[in-house]
């Protein structure tokens, strides 16, 4: 009795006739044709064991038992190709932990259960027996073992004791290169016999309703189920998400746009996806990628769902590759969605949604009484490098092309999460069915800090207009508490008007989540390089003035006397509304991967959003947050979050300081730093590596490299032989063309131009393209600006720079 096929086993273990199974080498829950049956199935088994490579499959959710298995490069074995050819492949590293060859594990089982004849001593023993028991069948490999394999390199079966004995004698062989030369054939009669089958497609055939053939298979990166080739990030560049490729005309019919999201759908499931346009499909026939499963619990990416479940009776293979289907664009349920908050999370999710959904109404609630606009460039606003219309995001007309209300100097006051309502600050009650909370951060205050005019937080327009209102150049320093990215950034604004300044630091560095201890040393000499005294490991102990504050006394005894006072030792969410709802919160409002909070219909970005227990709290991180919410609350299950790279960039004139990930490199030894410093040109570069994947970067002096390092860390690349490359590929920086727009990637006007008279038109790619936008992303609304324009035909020629205006502060 040969036993079950694996369809079979799964039919088995769903009526009850079969008990138990044990799962290697495969996941069923992504190749079986009923994929759903299989998930019952598993349900219903008495026991489940699973041995794999890898925690990724969905198999291991149903395992009673869960064996570690070695993967390839961490055994040693055969293997035999589709041309009969076998080699041996020997082991590289060992395995993790407890892991084993699967060989090892079955015989381990074998002997506890009390079956004699499996202690091999190694993998040769067991492929010496394996050969021994083949003598005389079709596959008679008799002459073969280790030994010979590894004298003559691969070998093609046959190859029979015989002709191992030929080899004796006459030097080498490499087997068998072609089977029935003789015409002698594997049957009764050793002639070939020819089976003619009816030319009937039992598949069905498309109707009205699904005139579609729906065909599955691979795609070029990526082999079955993904548990190996998908933890390899260089081959999820390529394609890194499912699709469905379909005829233009068969698009166009059913008024399907490319990259839309459409619903493929028959009487057996449903699949949810985007459309890829191609010519090189047939029109009638739609082509899924079998890759996908389950995605954080949701189905809808998996092929499977639609698959029948039709077996050949002769070879046993599902037929994966004809079913008939519909595909229609997808439509979404009309929704009221109210955003809380007008930061970088907000506008990033309005923004996002809008190019996705223009149908469903979006109310925006903010505190302040303007516009969405770049709270990251204040420092410049106060110094006058940028004016104020440079740090709206989005103006009055955008507003209106959006379609978004917009309640500027409105803020909410109480969420009825049982209702789905909102109260606002004038008592107006306003019903949700999505509510998305970015509700931000405050500053950080001292204790016992007096009720004095001239102390001062950064965290709106309106500190800065204050703050602008109030210092003169002429009447002394500012002292600013805290030497952390605002503090420094600000330090340098207020250098450039001839404002002086004093940093009093709390402990012995600045910057120090930012960069490590020497690059703080480079940095603190810039600031003396522009006259900024730093006062280290010292904090405030008193304030003088009357009134109006006019110093300080430091715990050290020493006094300083200032103008004016910034407090800049960093922020505190905004989570009390969060909380007083009921939400689950901890340090920030904790969310999923969808940024989703415990309330499903609540999601939170941005500085409160807490995910997996930590607070992301950079501009582009509440970004990449609202664009997953906008992209799941279309429709789209196929991006989630996953965390954000945490990145640092000063925006400080004639300084260039990027750090990313990683700062200090652990003291473990499968960490390595390679390193290139000048201390007398305060040029530094440090790249941290752990296991053949970039983690951190420093780059002070030049930050040419960012977007490069950038994209190895957040995407987690392997380096290979770019390992060699990191800090000497020699690249030189392209020159600032017109005036600077992008600070973080030393981007100009004129160089923004030149690639939109090259082509680029469409935003996301200018921003790839150019390298504006690609850091903060504070600079976006420019480089859209300077798109619109480019789209008007009045504009023939780039703008020649002029000289940056100055601000003088009264």
């Amino acid at each position: 009795n040969p036993g079950l096929t694996a369809t079979e086993m799964f039919d088995a273990l769903n009526s009850g006739k079969l008990k138990a199974i044990w799962i290697l080498c495969t996941n069923p829950l992504v190749s079986m044709p009923d994929v759903r049956m299989a998930e019952q199935a598993l349900k219903k088994a008495k026991f489940v064991v699973v041995q794999e490579v890898s925690s990724s499959p969905q198999t291991i959710q149903y395992a009673d038992v869960v064996l570690p298995a070695a993967s390839w490069i961490e055994k040693e074995g055969t293997m035999t190709n589709a041309e009969r050819r076998i080699s041996v492949l020997s082991k590289l590293i060992n395995a993790p932990g407890e892991a084993l060859p699967d060989a090892d594990i079955i015989c381990r089982f074998a002997q506890k259960m009390g079956f004699k004849g499996f202690d091999f001593k190694d993998a040769a023993a067991i492929f010496n027996e394996h050969c021994a028991l083949t003598a005389g069948t079709n596959i008679d490999i008799s002459g073969l073992s280790y030994d010979v394999l590894k004298q003559q390199g691969s070998i093609q079966w046959p190859y029979t004791k015989a002709m191992h004995d030929v080899v004796i004698d006459a030097g080498t062989s490499t087997g068998t290169a072609r089977l029935f030369t003789d015409a002698t054939f594997y049957t009764p009669s050793k002639k070939a016999i020819i089976h003619s089958f009816a030319d009937v497609n039992e598949s069905g055939q498309p109707t009205a309703i699904y005139p579609l053939i729906l065909t599955t298979g691979r795609i070029r990166d990526q082999w079955h189920t993904m548990s190996k080739t998908g933890r390899v990030n260089k081959l999820k560049q390529h394609i890194s998400e499912s699709f469905v490729e379909i005829h233009p005309d068969d698009a166009a019919q059913r008024n399907i746009k490319e990259n839309a999201l459409v619903t493929i759908f028959n009487a057996r499931g449903t699949v949810r996806v985007k459309a890829k346009y191609s010519t090189d499909i047939k029109r009638g026939v739609v082509f899924l990628p079998m890759h996908w499963g389950k995605i954080l619990n949701s189905d809808l990416n998996r092929a499977n769902n639609l698959t029948n479940n039709l077996v050949d009776p002769i070879s046993k293979e599902p037929d994966f590759k004809f079913s008939i289907v519909q595909v229609e664009a997808y439509k979404k349920p009309v929704q009221k969605i109210i955003v809380i908050g007008a930061g970088a999370g907000a506008c990033g999710f309005v923004k996002s949604y809008r190019a996705l959904n223009v149908s469903d109404e979006i109310k925006v609630f903010s505190k302040e009484n303007f516009p969405f606009y770049n709270r990251v460039m204040l420092p410049d606003y106060i110094s006058g490098e940028q004016q104020w219309a440079q740090l709206v995001k989005m103006t009055d007309d955008e507003e209106n092309n959006l379609g978004i209300l917009l309640y500027r100097g409105v803020s909410i006051e109480q969420v009825d999460r049982k209702n789905k309502t909102v109260t606002d600050s004038n008592g107006t009650l306003h019903p949700y069915d999505v509510l998305l909370m970015a509700t931000g951060s405050r500053a950080a205050m001292l204790k016992d800090v007096p009720a004095m005019e001239g102390i001062f937080t950064m965290r709106s327009r309106v500190d800065a207009d204050n703050f602008r209102a109030h210092i003169n150049p002429k009447k002394g320093k500012v002292l600013i508490v805290g030497g952390g990215l605002l503090g420094i950034e600000l330090a340098a604004s207020l250098r450039e008007v001839g404002v002086g300044v004093t940093i009093v630091q709390r402990i012995s560095r600045i910057m120090d989540r930012q960069v490590d201890t020497l690059g703080s040393q480079l940095q603190q000499g810039e600031l003396v390089h522009k006259e900024v005294d730093i006062y280290y490991n010292d904090e405030i102990e008193r304030f003088y003035g009357t009134g109006t504050v006019t110093g300080v006394k430091l715990k050290s005894g020493l006094a300083l006397n200032c103008q004016a006072i910034v407090i800049a030792v960093g922020t505190v969410t905004n989570i009390e509304l969060a909380r007083a709802c009921g939400l689950d919160c901890k340090r920030g409002v904790e969310v999923n991967e969808y940024l989703q909070t415990s309330d499903p219909a609540i999601f939170a970005v941005g500085e409160i959003a807490e995910f997996k227990g930590f607070l992301y709290g950079i501009t582009a991180a509440a970004e990449q947050q609202a664009e997953i919410v906008a992209r799941y609350l279309s429709g789209d299950i196929s991006k989630y979050y996953e965390g954000s790279l945490l990145m640092n960039i000063l925006k400080m004139h004639g300084t260039d300081l990027v750090s990313m990930g990683m700062a200090e490199c652990p003291n473990d030894k499968d960490y390595e730093e390679v390193v290139f410093i000048d201390k007398a040109k305060r040029y530094y570069k440090k790249c941290i590596i752990h296991n053949d994947r970039l983690v951190g970067a420093i780059l002070i002096g030049d930050k040419t490299e960012f977007l490069e390092y950038r994209d190895l860390i957040q995407n987690k690349m392997e380096l290979s032989e770019k390992r060699l490359q990191l800090l000497r590929s020699g690249k030189t920086a392209e020159p600032v063309i017109g005036k600077l727009v992008c600070s973080c990637g030393n981007i100009g006007e004129g160089n923004i131009i030149k690639k939109i008279n090259e082509g680029c038109l469409q935003l996301k790619a200018l921003c790839e393209t150019s390298g504006a936008g690609m850091g903060c992303g504070s600079c976006r609304p420019e480089v859209q600006a300077l798109l619109d324009k480019a789209k008007v035909p009045a504009l023939a020629e780039i703008i020649h720079i002029k000289a940056k205006p100055i601000i003088q502060l009264m």
